[in-house]
């Protein structure tokens, strides 16, 4: 408490207020012609370099420019973070912040995507593919560039340039930055490595950033408000105006972003990526001898669905179904109820969790929304179950082999919380047959009574090229 005090202390709003050095005009009295004239100034008392000033301006408009035509939930935050930054003139005041300023930044000064991962981002923006796909290809980039930041030794030179200005007030408000920001994500290693879900790493930095700035922050919302009051009201630049324009807009949008948090916080328990060359033996473990009668491209599919590409489409026959699966998609976020899209590009996720059992998320892309089928799946007592964690649902599956060495996967019995269902009104089938070299998997709904009338099918056309990958 006494720290958050020091920060308002007339020494403190003196030197938020430290002025920028003008650079004299070719042709006033004294305008210097030589290159020390474009050398950066540094104002000696404070340290303030108004040429790193100039840069972190520059940055600001790079990113509003890349934004504007690749925007997702987290580059609102970025945009935030950028525009609070630049007003707070933090960049003036330290070398190294500066240098963390243009590591984190998604296109070089060229305008072109600086890494391989940037550039996976910027396609997955063209490709118009939905927002939560965005969001992962951005916090996949963004925890790349924060690995370079900390191995290329920034962080720690940082911390050395603050141990030198311990005394300084607008020193301190600048250490409460990073700690408010990147000194928050404290698990960016495990989700380098696969092992938990970048949203996960961002969900985490959201509640740390967040409960550190509500408790010891307010000195720093104070700095940026009352500079984004002078930006618009007498600003020291004409860019500045522009930023706190930025910024007041980012604030209103930036609260999008919960949508990553509650995204990160629900895949805390997914498990970890699954590799190419990893399969589970499921149909072995479910038939035993019999697998050896289903067709290798069927086996080779379930050992790890993520391997191949997929494009998949719905149809639904009654109008009965139509409102049934609308009512799920959005009740329960899971399921689809597009029939007139056509095939749409999916994509296959797997994930091992620690007691070996397979994680398994279907994404379909559909014209810019995604639509998720989330489910596990794993083998009790020699059954195969699907089992939906959010919903409580366990449904245990009858697996036999078809004529032709093709697969049907059926619903058996169904628990909801631990409670079985005695009667289902509905009974659903996958079918799994290789036609003219693709592998097809049709799943039937159907009445479970009465005449077995289908009422729709989702349909799935595999195929054998690489997987679709969004990230790099």
């Amino acid at each position: 408490m006494n720290r958050t005090l020091e920060l308002v202390t007339p020494r403190a709003q003196n030197a938020l207020h430290v002025k920028e050095a003008r650079a004299p005009r070719a042709g006033e009295t004294g305008a210097p012609h030589s290159r020390e004239a474009r050398l950066p100034r540094v104002n000696a008392a404070t340290g303030f370099s108004s040429f790193r000033q100039h840069q972190a301006r520059e940055r600001l408009d790079r990113l509003v420019h890349f934004y504007a035509s690749h925007g997702c939930r987290m580059s609102r935050v970025h945009l935030l973070t950028g525009s609070a930054v630049t007003l707070g003139r933090f960049c003036g005041l330290s070398e190294s912040f500066d240098r963390i300023g243009e590591a984190l930044m998604p296109v070089a000064r060229s305008g072109r995507p600086r890494t391989r991962a940037w550039r996976a981002y910027a396609r997955a923006c063209e490709r118009g593919l939905p927002c939560e796909i965005r969001d992962e290809a951005w916090i996949s980039a963004h925890l790349d560039d924060m690995g370079r930041v900390r191995s290329g030794g920034l962080m720690s030179a940082f911390e050395r340039e603050f141990r030198d200005h311990d005394g300084d007030p607008l020193w301190r408000l600048l250490h409460q930055h990073m700690e408010f920001t990147l000194d928050a994500r404290l698990i960016d290693g495990p989700a380098l490595s696969g092992a938990v879900a970048g949203e996960t790493a961002v969900a985490q930095g959201f509640a740390l950033g967040l409960r550190r700035m509500f408790r010891a922050g307010w000195a720093l919302i104070a700095c940026y408000a009352l500079e984004t009051l002078r930006a618009l009201v007498l600003p020291r630049h004409p860019a500045d105006r522009r930023a706190a324009l930025e910024l007041l807009r980012a604030l209103l949008t930036a609260w999008t972003a919960a949508r990553v948090y509650r995204r990160g916080v629900r895949a805390l328990h997914r498990g970890r990526d699954a590799h190419p060359e990893e399969a589970w033996p499921l149909l072995a473990q479910v038939l035993g001898p019999e697998v050896r009668r289903v067709h290798p491209r069927i086996v080779a599919f379930y050992s790890n669905p993520a391997r191949f590409p997929v494009r998949a489409w719905l149809t639904l026959n009654t109008v009965g179904s139509r409102v049934v699966s609308w009512l799920a998609t959005r009740l329960l976020g899971q399921g689809l109820y597009e029939t007139d899209r056509g095939p749409l590009p999916a994509r296959f996720r797997v994930y091992r969790r620690d007691d070996g059992s397979m994680h398994f998320v279907r994404e379909l892309y559909c014209h810019g929304t995604l639509r998720v089928f989330d489910s596990d799946f794993v083998v009790r007592n020699g059954a195969l179950h699907e089992v939906f964690p959010d919903c409580g649902i366990d449904i245990e599956m009858e697996v036999r082999v078809l004529p032709g060495g093709g697969l049907s996967i059926r619903g058996r019995t169904v628990r909801v919380h631990g409670l079985r269902v005695p009667w289902m009104p509905l009974d659903v089938e996958f079918v799994s047959q290789v036609e003219g070299g693709h592998l097809q998997i049709d799943g039937h709904l159907r009445r479970a009574a009465g005449d077995h009338a289908e009422l729709g099918c989702i349909h799935y056309r595999v195929g054998t090229a690489p997987a679709l990958r969004v990230v790099a």
